[in-house]
């Protein structure tokens, strides 16, 4: 199973860059050579007041406020780094929310 790298696409996350985090998401990912990584899109994960939000999955690790020069970091997470705890702020029950969803392949 392919692990997934979501990046909220809704039209606040949009407004404060997450398009270009995919891209960037992207070429750090693919520089790394991490081939069972796939970054995505998501319609929104409903935190938009905290955007730009990006969610690891299956791993489950949710990431907010998210700008370019955070990159670095979350891609040495998902390489196998040490999960970047200053951009973990989302409330949990919204986070067991998103998740269930994405658990019954809401994707």
């Amino acid at each position: 199973m392919k692990r997934m790298c979501l990046v909220c696409q809704n039209i606040d996350c949009k407004s404060r860059g997450s398009e270009q985090l995919i891209g960037e998401l992207e070429k750090r990912i693919g520089a790394k050579g991490l081939d069972d990584v796939e970054v995505k899109p998501y319609m929104c994960f409903g935190a938009c007041q905290e955007g730009p939000n990006i969610v690891l999955y299956p791993e489950k690790s949710w990431y907010a406020n998210v700008k370019v020069e955070d990159l670095d970091e979350i891609t040495e997470h998902i390489a196998g780094g040490p999960h970047v705890k200053r951009l973990d702020t989302i409330d949990p029950s919204l986070k067991e929310l998103i998740y269930q969803l994405l658990d019954t392949g809401v994707v």
